[in-house]
């Protein structure tokens, strides 16, 4: 449908009094809402949005208790993600819409659809500093696609509409819309007006155009006279479905494939060519791919300095095809040679029909990346051998020989995050949610909540810290109130341990505000809410539980004592360095991550 293109006949009679008898607005935005296809939503109720739940609840969409705003953002971000369609989050005015704001920059420094619902004070009363009045509209404009207050009846219908629609449509994003308590309340029946489907918005402007053939075939022509083509994966390849054409093209190129952080959740790991994510945290066999590139394909991704480290002249030096469905993206962060603006499958179909044919592709720089991918395994074994617990890698590895391949991975926000980027092999995309842009500790009980709701059918697992676990753990009442069976792994180093890290190696070892006490106790706090809670002393037990939870469909809260002078990340490109002057962990120090094709000599292929 084009915006204002669909009639609906209804009548409004409003004179700025509230329904006594008759069909309320909000029964009315109901029914558009469900007419889109929401069947849930998530939020905290309250005086100004009271009315519109109770016309949720009268047309049987369910709603879901969250225990804090920001939880109940959080789960209509994930479950967009999962469904790919905008999850629905729902707050009071004052306080309830700006506990939603944390939530709404997740989503959108995340491309992430949800829409946002508000109630607000009385018209009558704007601009009076009345009980919980705040200009929501205001303060979300610049973290939304779209932020608008409904003033009239007649335009809640086509706002709802509108923003839902904006949510999904081009780049995905979060939206919001505002509604004023009389609003809500005021009469609605009859046929005398006519309400339009949206608001006047073009709609055209946020999709993305076709391939330029021109910059296709020059991207092209580049692609096949590059002798070391790296591809870097972004999340837009997941909106677009396009991790098929990546690998062809990759295949063909004989290229390695990088991703960033929310990349990850676009290609599988297993595939010979993936290297994995690259960047402050990166795997080093991605670091020297993306660093010793001579061209980059960079598709559906901003260039974040989390990924590339620094923009300085290692990044000028190359030659650069960033495709992104945002035109804005294109030359904000790194200048291209070539730029296309364009859905990311469009762009590589276009791409591959442009490919001459190539001879046989020199190896060499690839089983360079390979060899490094070798001895990046080894050295952490042995480290893992010298710590006095369990390494957090190889937990991540355990749970994943026992956690089925289209579980669905959603992390918090710290050192465990980062572990997981490096160790954690997604098979199917589309299953890896993370707080990428906006490093939002708390994100993961309320994201794989909402994952959950999206797919009860399948495991959700939440890799967490314990400090991003106390961010928002009161919302594991909705665990059992609405039977979403988790399974929650918490490195548990009783630290805010990314920071210590910092501490360590940029501020001389002054350890300020980053370790807390022994409190609380995670199990007690399990019990609380009824779930199951352990503390494995080995692998085989932390396979042991994860493994119940899944196939008992119970959940349980895995807690993983780490000691936080050992629990330090690595790999690590520190703040303004560029990927090739990363911290290597223990063993690996006499590694260089300069290729130098010269002095290269035959080195045997492990795929490891």
């Amino acid at each position: 449908m084009e915006g204002g293109g669909l009639d609906v006949k209804h009548c409004l009679n409003w004179s700025g009094g509230v329904a006594e008898n008759g069909t309320r607005l909000v029964d009315h935005a109901a029914r558009v809402l469900r007419e889109m296809g929401v069947g849930e939503v998530f939020g905290v109720t309250g005086g100004s949005v009271m009315a519109l739940l109770d016309a949720l609840y009268l047309e049987d969409i369910e709603i879901y208790m969250f225990r804090h705003e920001q939880g109940a953002a959080h789960a209509a971000d994930a479950y967009g993600r999962v469904k790919r369609r905008p999850g629905i989050a729902v707050a009071t005015s004052g306080p309830g819409a700006t506990n939603l704001v944390t939530g709404i920059a997740n989503a959108y420094f995340d491309s992430s659809p949800m829409m946002a619902i508000t109630g607000q004070v009385p018209t009558t009363v704007f601009g009076r500093d009345a009980f919980q009045e705040t200009d929501i509209v205001g303060v979300a404009a610049p973290i939304t696609k779209f932020a608008y207050q409904v003033r009239s009846p007649r335009e809640a219908g086509p706002a709802l509409r509108t923003a839902y629609r904006l949510a999904y449509e081009g780049r995905p994003g979060p939206t919001l819309v505002d509604l004023p308590r009389d609003v809500q309340l005021a009469r609605y029946a009859g046929c005398e007006d006519t309400e339009t489907a949206y608001l006047p918005v073009d709609f055209h402007k946020y999709r993305p155009p076709r391939p330029d053939p021109k910059a296709v075939r020059k991207a092209a022509r580049i692609l096949a006279s590059s002798a070391r083509p790296v591809i870097l994966v972004g999340n837009g390849v997941y909106w677009s479905r396009a991790w098929g054409e990546v690998l062809q093209l990759a295949e063909l190129l004989q290229a390695p494939v990088v991703t960033t952080l929310p990349g990850k959740n676009a290609v599988p790991s297993s595939h010979p060519l993936v290297m994995g994510p690259a960047g402050m945290h990166g795997r080093l066999e991605a670091d020297a791919a993306l660093a010793n590139a001579d061209t980059i394909l960079a598709v559906g991704t901003r260039f974040s300095d989390r990924t590339v480290g620094r923009f300085g002249p290692e990044l000028r030096e190359k030659k650069i095809i960033h495709v992104d469905a945002d035109p804005s993206e294109i030359g904000k962060n790194v200048e291209p040679s070539v730029g296309i603006v364009a859905d990311a499958k469009a762009a590589l179909r276009a791409i591959l029909r442009e490919m001459p044919a190539l001879p046989a592709r020199d190896t060499k720089f690839l089983q360079w990346l390979l060899e490094i991918r070798r001895r990046y395994e080894e050295a952490m074994k042995a480290w893992a051998r010298k710590l006095r617990g369990l390494a957090p890698w190889k937990v991540l590895k355990a749970l994943r020989q026992v956690m089925p391949a289209d579980t669905i991975t959603v992390t918090g926000v710290g050192s465990h995050q980062m572990w997981a980027e490096q160790h954690w092999d997604v098979y199917v995309p589309g299953t890896w949610i993370t707080s990428a842009g906006l490093g939002t500790m708390g994100f993961c009980i309320p994201a794989a909540l909402g994952a959950k709701i999206a797919a009860r059918d399948r495991p959700v697992l939440c890799i967490d810290g314990d400090g991003s676990f106390q961010m928002t753990m009161n919302n594991l009442a909705l665990v059992r109130d609405y039977n979403l069976p988790i399974t929650i792994v918490i490195f548990d180093n009783r630290a805010l341990m990314l920071v210590k890290q910092w501490q360590i190696y940029l501020y001389d070892r002054r350890i300020v505000a980053t370790e807390y006490s022994r409190r609380p106790d995670f199990v007690k706090i399990a019990e609380a809410y009824e779930i199951e809670a352990v503390r494995p002393s080995s692998l085989s037990e932390v396979k042991k539980w994860a493994d119940w939870s899944v196939r008992a469909r119970e959940p349980v809260i895995i807690i993983i004592e780490i000691d936080n002078e050992e629990d330090i990340v690595l790999p690590w490109v520190k703040p303004g360095d560029w990927l090739t002057d990363a911290v290597k962990p223990p063993g690996l120090e006499d590694l260089d991550l300069v290729y130098k094709p010269l002095a290269e000599k035959e080195v045997t292929v492990h795929a490891g």
